[in-house]
């Protein structure tokens, strides 16, 4: 409260690329009697440092600017250094990969571009009292998410995290059995016992959260990990092969 009495107005700070959008959404949180403007950005680094200065308690931050993710990008950095801001990313389309994103990096609500002032001075109080509802629209596309998820283990990039949890020796295993190689091959190559060989296996199938080292093999063929690695060693191979 100001003098005890008066209300402090919501401080707001505008972020989208497109000046004439910028002057729209100044103009609606100006009449508001409760809220007042106090930065303007139209770019990511303009976000992060206006934000620093000014110090608004509601950021409406465009998504698509200087890059395609640079809003979220300018949401985390912001963030980072001031939790207590509220960020409501404006969008165009509601797209589903721009929204997990958002809130990935600590967005509290989203708005479209062509909602309201109403609408948008009802977002924007929400985000300040901390009264953002997961909307039923936000709620059908975080199910679909933790669906695609659940429905994708062998994903390339599921089955890289995986990949990495390996050690060297472990991997270089993984990609001969890949290759064909029986396990007498194996140990005999790497000069291991058969029980060693089976204690790496066996730490292979934990890791990969699967049944079986069959399992294992034909998940990760299936993610196309084995594919993409080839070719990265095919580019490699070409690169050094140019520069002798």
């Amino acid at each position: 409260m100001k003098n005890g009495t008066q209300k402090e107005k919501i401080k707001v700070m505008i972020v989208d690329d497109m000046v004439s959008l910028c002057r729209k959404y100044e103009s609606v949180f100006s009449q508001e009697e409760g809220m007042e403007v106090v930065a303007v950005a139209h770019d990511g680094y303009q976000a992060i440092m206006k934000s620093a200065v000014a110090r608004p308690d509601v950021i409406l931050m465009d998504i698509e600017m200087e890059s395609k993710y640079a809003g979220i990008t300018a949401t985390r950095q912001i963030l980072e250094e001031f939790p207590a801001i509220k960020i409501v990313i404006l969008t165009v389309y509601e797209e589903d990969e721009m929204i997990y994103a958002a809130f990935q990096a600590g967005a509290c609500d989203y708005i479209l571009k062509t909602a309201s002032p109403a609408a948008m001075v009802a977002c924007v109080k929400d985000a300040y009292y901390e009264k953002s509802i997961l909307r039923p629209q936000v709620a059908r596309k975080l199910r679909r998410e933790f669906k695609r998820i659940k429905n994708n283990e062998d994903s390339l990039l599921y089955t890289i995290y995986l990949v990495q949890l390996l050690t060297d020796t472990e991997r270089d295993i993984l990609l001969a059995l890949h290759e064909g190689k029986s396990q007498k091959d194996i140990c005999r190559e790497r000069f291991i016992e058969q029980a060693t060989l089976k204690t790496h296996i066996r730490n292979i199938v934990k890791k990969m959260k699967s049944k079986s080292i069959e399992d294992v093999v034909e998940k990760v063929e299936q993610s196309g990990f084995f594919y993409y690695m080839d070719k990265l060693r095919e580019k490699s191979t070409e690169y050094f092969t140019k520069e002798d």
